[in-house]
């Protein structure tokens, strides 16, 4: 790689390699109890050793930006406030013994901090050997319970996990719930670009923008066709060709694109990733119809919709913000996600056909397939034809996720499994589909998924993830529907 510092080549790679999620900034805090300390300080070395392990144990899956081991309310203060000065995500909560829950809950309940209780012990198992001593250095569990009543009492949400520290399944329960917390911080620090207006008339994805922000979190940043337009023409010819050699890099170009459209939709590709970039946001929307209302943007956007999505920036059409949100989530905690709506439903195979208007996640596409990039005419709008990265997706099991308002103005999620299908119609289809196949008859499926009050827009991410949603939504304090 060369060691000149290249803002296109910078960008260039992001689009190709996916910007990887930044790790949780991680605190713990671990807890024991005053009058130990009087009584039986030799104990106080042991609570210690293991919280050294504990802070160990974090650092695989985030970095420890503050910890200590607490007997006290002042202790537990001041741990708390320094770990969230130091700009925690997450604040992970270890009962190394019994502690008083009043010690710490006041300063629970006052940090912002999303927690989780991992509730675990160095002892394995109770054997013949098992004493007093042996006790005593394995006797968290109550107070976990003391604390966590006290917690739920006052309404106060956390995650919770409980098993051997050693144990691998445990400790993947562990990462996952540290994942479901850290979705809560970037919730709130999430901006959602919405350019231009939404599609007129589709009422099941409107929203208050106020309780967006207050119940879960992202922020709305308005981007404009006029910043989109004077940002295409600071495109340079250097920049342009640069752009134009890349995509012909990663996609085989079909013989018909000319290069007066290639540089078209080059152009306005650069434009656009420069317009998110300067909002900083995360994730964006567009409906596709408003970019013929300024006749200086002469087509549609979709190639670099698809470089961004590649690249890890959430994405929903149409101006569904909060489909937007939730792409841009799920796809920084669980991997590449790929917004998504269902078109047609094949009831005697139990299978659906699922694409949209020129959205796709490349980065989702079978391996050793290259992508083609196609002409498409802008039928549904006014303006020239626009350049499309075009591919078979990667066969394999998927989880399908829907947000949807409900009507006291909370959010909830709704998620289901399938299986992604071997399957591409070629040049007969010109925009990103897939087919998948649910477990079970089709129909049922469908009569749960609207009785939940499921939107008709959905993202998905690789795997089996229902688990993981469900430990997400607690933490962001969503009804989950688990299809």
């Amino acid at each position: 790689m060369s060691t000149v510092i290249d803002p296109q080549a910078i960008e260039q790679d992001a689009i190709e390699q996916g910007e990887p999620p930044a790790p949780p900034r991680l605190g713990l805090l671990s807890l024991s109890l005053d009058l130990y300390r009087k009584v039986v300080p030799e104990a106080l070395a042991a609570y210690r050793a293991s919280h050294a392990q504990r802070v160990e144990v974090l650092g695989r899956y985030g970095e420890v930006v503050g910890h200590d081991l607490c007997c006290n309310r002042e202790e537990v203060e001041r741990t708390v406030a320094r770990i969230q000065a130091a700009g925690a995500d997450v604040l992970v909560v270890v009962l190394q013994s019994y502690s008083l829950s009043l010690a710490s809950l006041p300063a629970l309940l006052r940090t912002p901090l999303p927690l989780v209780i991992w509730n675990t012990q160095d002892l394995g198992s109770i054997d013949d050997g098992f004493d007093a001593d042996r006790m005593m250095a394995n006797h968290g569990m109550h107070g976990v319970q003391d604390l966590c009543s006290c917690l739920r009492r006052t309404g106060r949400t956390f995650g919770l996990v409980s098993g051997h520290w050693r144990n691998e399944a445990h400790l993947a329960e562990l990462a996952d719930w540290l994942k479901a917390a850290h979705g809560v911080a970037l919730s709130r620090r999430m901006k959602v670009g919405l350019m231009g207006r939404p599609f007129a008339g589709m009422g099941d994805f409107t929203f208050d923008e106020v309780g967006l922000i207050s119940r879960w979190g992202p922020a709305v940043e308005p981007l404009t066709l006029a910043e989109l337009a004077e940002a295409q023409a600071r495109v340079g010819e250097a920049e342009l060709a640069a752009e134009i050699e890349a995509d012909r890099e990663r996609f085989a170009v079909e013989p018909d694109v000319t290069d007066e459209d290639h540089r078209r939709s080059a152009r306005l590709a650069i434009a656009l990733r420069r317009v998110v970039e300067a909002h900083g946001v995360d994730a964006f929307t567009m409906h596709f119809g408003v970019f013929g209302e300024d006749p200086r943007i002469e087509t549609c956007p979709f190639l670099g919709v698809n470089h961004l999505i590649a690249a890890g920036r959430g994405y929903a059409g149409e101006g569904d913000v909060t489909m937007a949100a939730l792409d841009g989530l799920l796809g920084r905690l669980y991997g590449p996600a790929g917004f998504c709506e269902m078109f047609t439903a094949d009831f005697e195979h139990n299978q659906v056909f699922m694409s949209h208007m020129g959205e796709g996640n490349y980065r989702l596409a079978r391996p050793g397939e290259r992508p083609v990039l196609r002409k498409v005419p802008y039928t549904f709008g006014k303006g020239r034809p626009f350049l499309l990265p075009l591919f078979r997706y990667a066969p394999g099991p998927t989880t399908l996720v829907n947000v949807a308002v409900r009507g006291d103005g909370r959010f909830g999620l709704i998620a289901f499994e399938a299986d992604v299908l071997d399957f591409n119609l070629g040049e007969r289809y010109d925009s990103p589909h897939f087919k998948i196949a649910v477990k079970g008859e089709l129909g049922p499926l469908l009569d749960r998924y609207s009785r939940a009050g499921g939107t008709h827009h959905l993202t998905r991410i690789p795997g089996r993830r229902l688990d993981s949603l469900e430990r997400l939504a607690h933490m962001l304090e969503m009804e989950f529907t688990r299809i």
